[in-house]
Protein backbone atom coordinates (compact mmCIF):
# COMPACT_ATOMS: atom_id res chain seq x y z
CA UNK A 1 0.00 0.00 0.00
CA UNK A 2 0.99 3.79 -0.71
CA UNK A 3 2.41 5.02 2.68
CA UNK A 4 0.28 7.89 4.16
CA UNK A 5 1.57 10.83 6.57
CA UNK A 6 -0.96 11.68 9.78
CA UNK A 7 0.03 14.29 11.85
CA UNK A 8 -2.10 15.00 15.42
CA UNK A 9 -1.49 17.79 17.02
CA UNK A 10 -1.89 18.83 20.54
CA UNK A 11 -4.86 18.82 21.27
CA UNK A 12 -5.64 15.58 19.75
CA UNK A 13 -3.31 13.97 21.78
CA UNK A 14 -4.28 16.02 24.97
CA UNK A 15 -4.71 13.12 27.36
CA UNK A 16 -4.44 8.89 27.45
CA UNK A 17 -8.10 8.49 26.41
CA UNK A 18 -7.44 10.97 23.36
CA UNK A 19 -4.17 8.84 22.89
CA UNK A 20 -6.39 5.74 22.47
CA UNK A 21 -9.00 7.11 20.39
CA UNK A 22 -6.24 8.41 18.01
CA UNK A 23 -4.74 4.92 17.71
CA UNK A 24 -8.40 3.70 16.62
CA UNK A 25 -8.08 6.14 14.34
CA UNK A 26 -4.55 5.19 12.59
CA UNK A 27 -5.74 1.72 12.87
CA UNK A 28 -8.86 2.31 10.54
CA UNK A 29 -6.71 4.28 8.19
CA UNK A 30 -4.02 1.37 8.43
CA UNK A 31 -6.66 -0.59 5.84
CA UNK A 32 -6.14 1.96 3.23
CA UNK A 33 -2.62 3.08 3.50
CA UNK A 34 0.49 2.84 5.73
CA UNK A 35 0.51 5.17 8.10
CA UNK A 36 3.55 7.30 9.04
CA UNK A 37 2.84 8.88 11.86
CA UNK A 38 3.75 12.55 13.71
CA UNK A 39 2.86 13.96 16.88
CA UNK A 40 3.00 16.82 19.11
CA UNK A 41 3.19 17.40 22.64
CA UNK A 42 0.26 16.60 24.79
CA UNK A 43 -1.72 19.54 25.29
CA UNK A 44 -0.29 22.51 26.71
CA UNK A 45 2.81 20.21 27.68
CA UNK A 46 5.32 22.73 25.22
CA UNK A 47 3.85 25.65 27.29
CA UNK A 48 4.56 23.79 30.74
CA UNK A 49 8.25 23.24 29.66
CA UNK A 50 8.58 27.02 28.43
CA UNK A 51 7.28 27.91 32.08
CA UNK A 52 10.00 25.21 34.18
CA UNK A 53 12.76 26.61 31.78
CA UNK A 54 11.71 30.25 32.88
CA UNK A 55 11.41 29.60 36.54
CA UNK A 56 15.42 28.18 36.46
CA UNK A 57 16.68 30.89 34.38
CA UNK A 58 15.01 34.10 33.33
CA UNK A 59 17.04 33.70 30.34
CA UNK A 60 17.68 29.70 29.14
CA UNK A 61 20.58 28.94 26.51
CA UNK A 62 18.99 28.14 23.52
CA UNK A 63 20.90 24.62 23.07
CA UNK A 64 19.14 23.85 26.53
CA UNK A 65 15.57 25.06 25.76
CA UNK A 66 15.88 22.63 22.46
CA UNK A 67 16.93 19.86 24.20
CA UNK A 68 14.42 20.41 26.87
CA UNK A 69 11.02 21.34 24.77
CA UNK A 70 11.79 17.84 22.54
CA UNK A 71 10.88 15.68 25.85
CA UNK A 72 6.86 16.64 24.92
CA UNK A 73 7.23 15.19 21.76
CA UNK A 74 9.14 12.39 22.60
CA UNK A 75 6.29 11.38 25.76
CA UNK A 76 3.53 11.40 22.99
CA UNK A 77 4.98 9.31 20.37
CA UNK A 78 5.86 6.57 22.99
CA UNK A 79 2.49 6.60 24.81
CA UNK A 80 0.57 6.29 21.30
CA UNK A 81 3.23 3.72 20.09
CA UNK A 82 2.20 1.75 23.45
CA UNK A 83 -1.71 2.30 22.59
CA UNK A 84 -1.30 1.03 18.77
CA UNK A 85 0.55 -2.00 20.20
CA UNK A 86 -2.68 -2.90 22.15
CA UNK A 87 -4.84 -2.80 19.41
CA UNK A 88 -2.62 -5.54 17.66
CA UNK A 89 -0.43 -3.20 15.44
CA UNK A 90 3.21 -3.32 15.19
CA UNK A 91 4.56 0.02 15.63
CA UNK A 92 8.19 1.69 16.39
CA UNK A 93 8.34 5.14 17.66
CA UNK A 94 11.53 7.53 16.45
CA UNK A 95 12.60 11.03 17.53
CA UNK A 96 13.19 13.60 15.03
CA UNK A 97 17.32 13.00 14.98
CA UNK A 98 16.72 9.12 14.18
CA UNK A 99 14.86 9.17 11.66
CA UNK A 100 17.34 11.42 10.07
CA UNK A 101 15.55 15.43 10.03
CA UNK A 102 18.81 17.35 8.97
CA UNK A 103 18.43 21.01 10.40
CA UNK A 104 20.64 24.03 9.87
CA UNK A 105 22.89 24.65 12.60
CA UNK A 106 20.18 27.22 14.55
CA UNK A 107 18.52 26.31 17.77
CA UNK A 108 14.39 26.80 18.62
CA UNK A 109 13.93 27.82 15.06
CA UNK A 110 16.03 25.10 12.57
CA UNK A 111 15.30 24.98 8.93
CA UNK A 112 14.65 21.31 8.11
CA UNK A 113 18.16 20.48 5.24
CA UNK A 114 17.10 17.16 4.39
CA UNK A 115 15.10 14.16 5.71
CA UNK A 116 17.02 11.03 5.39
CA UNK A 117 14.37 7.87 5.36
CA UNK A 118 16.37 4.84 5.85
CA UNK A 119 14.58 4.25 9.62
CA UNK A 120 10.93 5.01 8.38
CA UNK A 121 11.31 3.15 5.18
CA UNK A 122 12.69 0.12 6.85
CA UNK A 123 9.93 0.31 9.20
CA UNK A 124 7.52 0.23 6.75
CA UNK A 125 9.02 -2.72 4.57
CA UNK A 126 8.68 -4.77 8.03
CA UNK A 127 4.81 -3.70 8.20
CA UNK A 128 5.11 -1.16 11.27
CA UNK A 129 3.80 2.15 11.96
CA UNK A 130 6.60 4.85 12.04
CA UNK A 131 5.73 7.15 15.22
CA UNK A 132 7.67 10.35 14.82
CA UNK A 133 8.15 13.15 17.25
CA UNK A 134 7.26 16.33 15.04
CA UNK A 135 8.80 19.92 15.60
CA UNK A 136 12.39 18.65 16.07
CA UNK A 137 15.81 17.35 14.57
CA UNK A 138 19.66 17.42 14.53
CA UNK A 139 21.65 19.58 13.34
CA UNK A 140 24.73 19.22 10.83
CA UNK A 141 27.08 19.58 13.93
CA UNK A 142 24.77 16.66 15.65
CA UNK A 143 23.12 19.32 17.73
CA UNK A 144 19.18 18.66 19.48
CA UNK A 145 17.20 20.79 17.69
CA UNK A 146 13.65 22.49 17.43
CA UNK A 147 11.64 23.55 14.06
CA UNK A 148 9.68 26.54 16.05
CA UNK A 149 6.00 26.50 18.02
CA UNK A 150 3.79 24.54 15.60
CA UNK A 151 7.07 22.61 14.04
CA UNK A 152 5.21 19.80 14.00
CA UNK A 153 2.91 20.67 10.92
CA UNK A 154 6.15 21.32 9.05
CA UNK A 155 7.70 17.56 10.10
CA UNK A 156 4.81 16.15 8.21
CA UNK A 157 5.01 18.59 5.01
CA UNK A 158 8.60 17.64 4.92
CA UNK A 159 7.79 13.87 5.65
CA UNK A 160 5.49 13.40 2.73
CA UNK A 161 7.31 15.38 0.38
CA UNK A 162 10.83 13.16 0.94
CA UNK A 163 8.17 10.33 0.85
CA UNK A 164 7.30 11.25 -3.05
CA UNK A 165 4.05 13.52 -2.25
CA UNK A 166 2.44 11.11 -0.47
CA UNK A 167 -1.36 11.66 0.69
CA UNK A 168 -0.75 13.94 4.41
CA UNK A 169 -3.61 14.70 6.66
CA UNK A 170 -3.00 17.06 9.41
CA UNK A 171 -5.48 16.46 12.59
CA UNK A 172 -6.18 19.35 14.71
CA UNK A 173 -9.40 20.27 17.17
CA UNK A 174 -11.30 21.80 14.07
CA UNK A 175 -12.79 20.01 11.29
CA UNK A 176 -10.92 22.55 8.36
CA UNK A 177 -10.30 26.16 7.66
CA UNK A 178 -12.72 28.58 9.08
CA UNK A 179 -12.92 32.57 7.44
CA UNK A 180 -12.40 33.43 11.53
CA UNK A 181 -11.36 31.60 14.43
CA UNK A 182 -14.84 28.86 14.97
CA UNK A 183 -13.98 28.99 18.89
CA UNK A 184 -14.80 32.80 19.14
CA UNK A 185 -17.27 32.58 16.28
CA UNK A 186 -19.20 29.16 16.17
CA UNK A 187 -21.05 30.07 12.74
CA UNK A 188 -17.76 31.12 10.69
CA UNK A 189 -17.72 29.55 7.21
CA UNK A 190 -15.70 26.96 6.62
CA UNK A 191 -13.86 25.95 3.27
CA UNK A 192 -13.98 22.88 1.62
CA UNK A 193 -11.00 23.84 -0.36
CA UNK A 194 -8.95 27.00 -0.20
CA UNK A 195 -5.26 27.63 -1.99
CA UNK A 196 -2.16 27.52 -0.33
CA UNK A 197 -1.68 31.86 -0.56
CA UNK A 198 -4.38 32.54 1.76
CA UNK A 199 -3.98 29.88 4.23
CA UNK A 200 -0.39 30.75 4.66
CA UNK A 201 -1.15 34.21 4.88
CA UNK A 202 -4.01 33.59 7.83
CA UNK A 203 -1.13 31.49 9.29
CA UNK A 204 1.15 34.13 9.67
CA UNK A 205 -0.87 36.92 10.47
CA UNK A 206 -1.98 35.28 13.69
CA UNK A 207 -4.41 31.89 13.07
CA UNK A 208 -3.04 29.09 14.87
CA UNK A 209 -4.75 26.28 12.24
CA UNK A 210 -1.40 25.47 10.27
CA UNK A 211 2.70 26.89 10.55
CA UNK A 212 3.17 29.06 7.83
CA UNK A 213 6.42 27.41 7.23
CA UNK A 214 4.56 24.13 6.75
CA UNK A 215 2.16 25.67 4.43
CA UNK A 216 4.83 27.37 2.58
CA UNK A 217 7.00 24.08 1.91
CA UNK A 218 3.50 22.66 0.68
CA UNK A 219 2.89 24.81 -1.86
CA UNK A 220 6.84 25.18 -2.99
CA UNK A 221 6.48 21.50 -3.61
CA UNK A 222 2.88 21.72 -4.84
CA UNK A 223 1.78 19.13 -2.09
CA UNK A 224 -1.99 19.06 -1.36
CA UNK A 225 -2.70 17.66 1.93
CA UNK A 226 -5.93 17.56 4.01
CA UNK A 227 -7.06 19.50 7.58
CA UNK A 228 -9.59 17.77 9.42
CA UNK A 229 -10.76 16.54 13.18
CA UNK A 230 -9.29 14.14 14.89
CA UNK A 231 -12.50 14.16 16.69
CA UNK A 232 -14.89 13.92 14.30
CA UNK A 233 -13.12 12.98 11.04
CA UNK A 234 -16.13 11.87 9.60
CA UNK A 235 -17.16 15.74 9.14
CA UNK A 236 -14.36 16.00 6.22
CA UNK A 237 -12.47 19.16 6.41
CA UNK A 238 -10.63 21.44 4.14
CA UNK A 239 -8.33 20.65 1.03
CA UNK A 240 -5.45 22.95 0.54
CA UNK A 241 -4.06 23.25 -2.61
CA UNK A 242 -3.38 25.34 -5.46
CA UNK A 243 -5.85 27.12 -7.27
CA UNK A 244 -6.70 29.24 -10.11
CA UNK A 245 -7.99 32.38 -9.12
CA UNK A 246 -9.96 35.04 -11.26
CA UNK A 247 -9.33 38.69 -10.65
CA UNK A 248 -12.34 39.42 -8.99
CA UNK A 249 -10.57 40.17 -5.36
CA UNK A 250 -12.56 38.72 -2.14
CA UNK A 251 -12.20 38.74 1.68
CA UNK A 252 -12.01 35.05 2.60
CA UNK A 253 -10.67 35.00 6.10
CA UNK A 254 -10.29 37.67 9.31
CA UNK A 255 -7.26 36.83 12.17
CA UNK A 256 -6.48 38.21 14.92
CA UNK A 257 -3.18 37.76 17.04
CA UNK A 258 -1.96 39.33 20.78
CA UNK A 259 0.50 41.88 19.79
CA UNK A 260 3.46 44.46 21.63
CA UNK A 261 4.35 47.52 19.80
CA UNK A 262 7.66 48.44 19.94
CA UNK A 263 9.40 51.65 19.36
CA UNK A 264 12.94 51.43 18.46
CA UNK A 265 15.21 54.79 18.54
CA UNK A 266 17.70 55.45 16.10
CA UNK A 267 19.19 55.28 12.63
CA UNK A 268 20.37 51.40 12.61
CA UNK A 269 17.57 50.62 10.02
CA UNK A 270 17.80 47.90 7.44
CA UNK A 271 20.29 45.94 9.56
CA UNK A 272 18.36 46.45 12.90
CA UNK A 273 15.55 44.91 10.93
CA UNK A 274 17.10 42.37 9.84
CA UNK A 275 18.76 41.12 12.88
CA UNK A 276 14.98 41.09 14.25
CA UNK A 277 13.36 39.19 11.42
CA UNK A 278 16.26 36.33 11.98
CA UNK A 279 15.73 36.23 15.82
CA UNK A 280 12.20 37.65 16.89
CA UNK A 281 8.86 36.38 14.86
CA UNK A 282 7.81 39.91 13.50
CA UNK A 283 4.54 40.33 12.38
CA UNK A 284 4.81 43.86 11.20
CA UNK A 285 6.88 46.77 11.01
CA UNK A 286 6.97 50.36 9.83
CA UNK A 287 9.51 53.30 9.92
CA UNK A 288 8.78 57.02 9.71
CA UNK A 289 10.24 59.54 7.12
CA UNK A 290 13.31 60.77 9.31
CA UNK A 291 14.71 56.93 9.44
CA UNK A 292 14.86 57.39 13.61
CA UNK A 293 11.89 55.46 14.44
CA UNK A 294 11.49 51.86 13.41
CA UNK A 295 8.33 50.24 15.23
CA UNK A 296 7.86 46.51 15.58
CA UNK A 297 4.75 44.48 16.13
CA UNK A 298 5.26 41.26 17.75
CA UNK A 299 3.12 38.47 19.10
CA UNK A 300 2.84 38.48 23.19
CA UNK A 301 4.48 35.90 23.30
CA UNK A 302 7.60 36.97 21.52
CA UNK A 303 8.04 40.06 23.57
CA UNK A 304 10.87 38.15 26.10
CA UNK A 305 12.94 37.73 23.31
CA UNK A 306 12.69 40.87 21.06
CA UNK A 307 13.46 42.67 24.79
CA UNK A 308 16.32 40.62 25.17
CA UNK A 309 17.49 41.55 21.89
CA UNK A 310 16.61 44.67 21.61
CA UNK A 311 18.40 45.43 25.39
CA UNK A 312 21.62 43.58 24.37
CA UNK A 313 22.26 45.99 21.71
CA UNK A 314 21.87 48.82 23.64
CA UNK A 315 19.02 50.69 21.65
CA UNK A 316 16.47 53.19 23.66
CA UNK A 317 13.15 51.76 22.84
CA UNK A 318 9.15 52.13 24.49
CA UNK A 319 6.56 48.99 24.11
CA UNK A 320 2.93 49.25 24.36
CA UNK A 321 0.66 46.24 25.64
CA UNK A 322 -2.73 45.21 25.19
CA UNK A 323 -2.83 46.09 21.32
CA UNK A 324 -4.42 43.45 18.65
CA UNK A 325 -3.28 43.01 15.00
CA UNK A 326 -6.47 42.19 13.20
CA UNK A 327 -5.83 41.13 9.09
CA UNK A 328 -8.29 40.96 6.47
CA UNK A 329 -7.08 38.37 4.02
CA UNK A 330 -8.05 37.39 0.07
CA UNK A 331 -7.47 37.66 -2.89
CA UNK A 332 -6.78 41.01 -4.17
CA UNK A 333 -7.60 42.57 -0.91
CA UNK A 334 -4.73 45.08 -0.56
CA UNK A 335 -5.63 46.36 -3.84
CA UNK A 336 -9.01 46.96 -3.72
CA UNK A 337 -10.30 50.30 -2.99
CA UNK A 338 -13.78 48.65 -2.43
CA UNK A 339 -12.59 46.47 0.22
CA UNK A 340 -10.12 48.99 1.97
CA UNK A 341 -13.43 52.07 2.05
CA UNK A 342 -15.58 49.15 3.17
CA UNK A 343 -12.76 48.37 6.19
CA UNK A 344 -11.63 51.78 7.19
CA UNK A 345 -15.83 53.22 7.26
CA UNK A 346 -16.57 49.58 9.34
CA UNK A 347 -13.51 50.65 11.76
CA UNK A 348 -13.22 54.14 11.94
CA UNK A 349 -9.37 55.83 11.69
CA UNK A 350 -9.81 56.95 15.09
CA UNK A 351 -9.30 53.72 16.40
CA UNK A 352 -6.25 52.16 14.18
CA UNK A 353 -2.91 52.72 15.39
CA UNK A 354 -0.95 51.16 12.27
CA UNK A 355 -2.29 50.02 8.70
CA UNK A 356 -0.24 48.06 6.18
CA UNK A 357 -1.34 46.19 3.36
CA UNK A 358 -0.05 43.99 0.66
CA UNK A 359 -1.31 42.21 -2.65
CA UNK A 360 -3.66 39.46 -0.17
CA UNK A 361 -4.22 41.53 2.63
CA UNK A 362 -5.41 44.43 5.15
CA UNK A 363 -3.58 44.82 8.55
CA UNK A 364 -4.73 46.57 11.29
CA UNK A 365 -3.42 47.47 14.97
CA UNK A 366 -6.08 48.32 17.33
CA UNK A 367 -6.54 47.87 20.99
CA UNK A 368 -7.42 44.81 22.85
CA UNK A 369 -10.72 46.25 24.45
CA UNK A 370 -12.29 47.07 20.63
CA UNK A 371 -10.98 43.68 18.94
CA UNK A 372 -13.86 41.83 19.21
CA UNK A 373 -16.76 44.12 17.74
CA UNK A 374 -14.34 45.31 14.96
CA UNK A 375 -14.09 41.36 14.19
CA UNK A 376 -17.74 40.74 14.10
CA UNK A 377 -18.66 43.79 12.45
CA UNK A 378 -15.80 43.06 9.43
CA UNK A 379 -17.17 39.64 9.52
CA UNK A 380 -21.03 40.62 8.78
CA UNK A 381 -19.55 43.09 5.87
CA UNK A 382 -17.81 40.56 4.33
CA UNK A 383 -19.96 37.98 4.75
CA UNK A 384 -18.04 35.16 6.57
CA UNK A 385 -20.75 34.03 8.87
CA UNK A 386 -22.95 31.06 7.98
CA UNK A 387 -25.53 30.87 10.51
CA UNK A 388 -27.15 27.63 9.59
CA UNK A 389 -24.18 25.94 10.94
CA UNK A 390 -22.54 26.10 14.73
CA UNK A 391 -19.36 24.64 15.09
CA UNK A 392 -18.88 22.97 18.44
CA UNK A 393 -15.84 21.75 19.72
CA UNK A 394 -14.71 19.12 20.89
CA UNK A 395 -15.54 20.16 24.77
CA UNK A 396 -19.27 21.06 23.72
Amino acid sequence: MTPCVLKFGGSSVATPQRIKDVARLIKDKAETCQPVVVVSAMGKTTDELLRLAKSVSPSPPPRELDMLLTVGERISMALLSMALHDLGLKAVSFTGSQVGIITENKFNRARVLEIKLYRILDALRDRKIPVVAGFQGVSLSKEITTLGRGGSDLTAIALAISLGKVPCEIYTDVPGVFALDPHDFPSARRYDRLDYGVLSEMASSGAKVMHARAVNLAAKYNLPFLILSSYEPEMGGTLVERREHLESPGVKAITTAKVLMLDVEGKEGVPLLIRMIGEVRVLNFSHDTTGKHLVFFVPEEEGDRALKLLSELGLRFSMRGELSLVCVIGWGVGTSPEIGDTLFATVGWEHIFMMSSSDMKICIVVERERERAIVERLAKRFNLLDEKRSFKGPDS
